[in-house]
């Protein structure tokens, strides 16, 4: 579909005359220097976890024009009244959220940013909305393969008080991200006192913005730890880093006041960089081991690798077991198939676990049984109706998976494949 600069003109006002930014209630600020920098001006490791972190956007507000979606070209000087001569004043502030990829299609944001799966089903995510390196400028024109929905709400809390605030978001996406690497994260123990962190995200809506120099003030909390970072209030659900490694240890999601009053209109608000015994300051970050979904889904997996089913028992409770999976999208039957977990893989089918799930590769539970030889969960997936005529990325179906399966086995398969196919032509 072409479109021409009339239309896109036209679009460009629609899109600004009907988009309204979020409450900045929840606000930040900028402690000393502010330490925001561009994408492109930013380490290499920083580059590369920024290409993993995504702003969101109301779905109304991204406008479909063929190949390339739109996003609203307002600035931060109309949305918030900024003084001209402020940074970044006259960049666009199209997004009112930030996220990070922790797996192939899973996200973590904020619990503020998406509540629930009413939420979730009006938002969507776009990657690398940021200013480009030769010119200067950022792209509203947004190609759709950095664009995709929010699919499904895996775990979302916003709740409690005091040291035990829970606030954060769990989300699948509509399909898997192609070509960005889902971040490492702390799977335990916490983050340690004055440790050197910094944050990824879109600090107002604007373009994705890198700000280091940053340090833990309060680690005390259970649930969350206390930052100088200079963040705003689209920074809600960025990714907080530990600055040498690179591994994620929680999601901004609180602070001070971003801005303040002047002659010209408002103006960053600016505090001394240590804020050691001002409890009216700091930013709060949720810890990322507190984010139950993530945390028990590893669990399982894990579980279901060591063949603990007493766990697995415990684990199935509290997740959303269809969507429990690792970077490569095995679940926690391909798992414990995998390692001949047969007492779990059992107890998982009675759960009523997707049989056909694929993994990133395209192999079902029954691929992988036929691949390990696996003659029990074989059995166990034909007699609950897994699908036989299922067939991995290479076009190979489970009766064909490997060479090292038994006779008598690819014999058993490729017969009951042979009645399904002639029993699905009947019915064609």
């Amino acid at each position: 579909m072409k479109i021409s600069i009339k239309q896109i003109t036209l679009l460009a006002a629609l899109s600004a005359t009907a988009y309204t930014k979020a409450d900045v209630s929840v606000s930040r600020i900028v402690y000393g220097q502010d330490n925001r920098v561009e994408t492109y001006q930013a380490t290499e490791l920083q580059k590369l976890l920024a290409n993993s972190t995504a702003g969101m956007i109301p779905s109304l507000k991204a406008i479909d024009i063929g190949t390339h979606v739109m996003l609203p070209p307002a600035t931060i000087v109309k949305d918030f009244g900024l003084c001209a001569d402020e940074r970044f004043a006259e960049q666009p502030s199209a997004v009112i959220c930030s996220g990070f990829l922790v797996g192939p299609d899973l996200l973590v944001t904020a619990g503020h940013c998406i509540t629930n799966q009413e939420a979730c089903d009006n938002m969507t995510w776009v990657f690398d909305y940021k200013v480009n390196e030769d010119t200067k400028k950022t792209d509203i024109l947004v190609p759709k393969s950095n664009v995709y929905k929010c699919s499904t709400v895996i775990d979302a809390k916003l709740e409690g008080g005091g040291s035990n605030t829970r606030d954060y978001a769990l989300v699948k996406l509509d399909r898997v991200v192609e070509g960005r690497a889902p971040l490492k994260y702390r799977t335990n123990g916490k983050i340690k006192n004055s440790e050197n962190i910094m944050v990824i995200g879109h600090p107002s809506g604007l373009p994705q913005k890198v700000a280091d120099k940053a340090n833990v003030y309060d680690n005390t909390k259970n649930t969350y730890f206390l930052t100088n970072l200079d963040t705003f209030g689209g920074n809600s659900g960025s990714a907080v880093f530990d600055s040498k490694t690179g591994v994620v240890e929680g999601i901004l999601v609180r602070g001070a006041k971003d801005y303040v009053g002047a002659d010209c209109g408002a103006r960053v608000n600016h505090e001394a960089e240590d804020i050691t015994g001002n409890p009216s300051l700091g930013e709060s970050v949720s810890r990322i081991t507190d984010v139950a979904g993530l945390m028990d889904g590893n669990k399982l997996l894990s579980a279901s690798k060591s063949g603990d089913l007493d766990q697995v028992k415990v684990l199935a409770e509290k997740v959303k077991l269809n969507l429990t999976y690792d970077n490569e999208k095995n679940t926690a039957l391909h798992i414990a198939i995998e390692n001949g977990r047969n007492d779990i893989v059992e107890f998982l089918i009675k759960q009523g676990m997707n049989l056909d799930t694929q993994n990133l590769k395209g192999e079902t539970a029954l691929h992988i049984a036929a691949y390990v030889n696996n003659k029990f969960a074989v059995n166990k997936l034909v007699a609950n109706g897994a699908d036989i005529l299922v067939k991995d990325n290479y076009g190979v179906y489970a009766s064909e998976r490997t060479n090292f399966l038994a006779f008598k086995l690819r014999s058993k398969l490729r017969s009951v494949q042979g009645l399904e196919i002639q029993k699905r032509r009947k019915n064609q």
